[in-house]
């Protein structure tokens, strides 16, 4: 019987090799270095959202990414300290602050989302569009397991601690 393959290993793999090309291969890269592939996704977002003429508060960036709170938090700082974003207050509540692209980053803005354009087809090459609708819908069952055992961990702990 033929041993069923690693699916974590599998996507670490994937995202290793997703990563290395683009250390390898970017323009925007060598721009920023010392940015993590995550950092550029997350600049690829707000990229979008500017061209949407959506806001995007640090919040929209935990949900969206699936990352904490000081995790964005870091990585804010980083992208401000490069001169890429800036935080600014917004009018309605002022304990919220507004993440806006900068004229640095909108000058590179362009050869980020082309390359991100070429990796999404290197990733779809071969596949029908019915083949990446369910793969898709795959990985985010899988994202949904991992979020709820998380949340069930949580609820656990708590319960633990009310006893005691």
């Amino acid at each position: 019987m033929e041993e069923s393959p690693d699916i974590g290993i599998r996507l670490r793999m994937l995202n290793n090799a997703v990563r290395r090309y683009f250390d390898r291969n970017s323009e925007f890269a060598k721009k920023l270095d010392k940015l993590t592939c995550s950092n550029k996704w997350i600049m690829g977002y707000l990229f979008d959202a500017e061209k949407e003429g959506r806001d995007v508060f640090q919040r929209d960036l935990e949900n969206n990414f699936g990352i904490t709170r000081s995790t964005v938090s870091k990585v804010l700082s980083l992208l401000e300290k490069k001169e890429l974003i800036s935080r600014e207050s917004v009018s309605h509540d002022a304990r919220l602050k507004k993440i806006v692209l900068t004229e640095k980053s909108r000058e590179i803005g362009r050869t980020m989302r082309r390359e991100h354009e070429e990796m999404e087809k290197k990733l779809r090459s071969g596949f029908s569009d019915e083949e990446i609708s369910v793969l898709c819908g795959f990985l985010e069952r899988m994202q949904n397991n991992i979020a709820s055992s998380e949340s069930g961990a949580a609820v656990k702990k708590q319960k633990t601690a009310r006893k005691e």
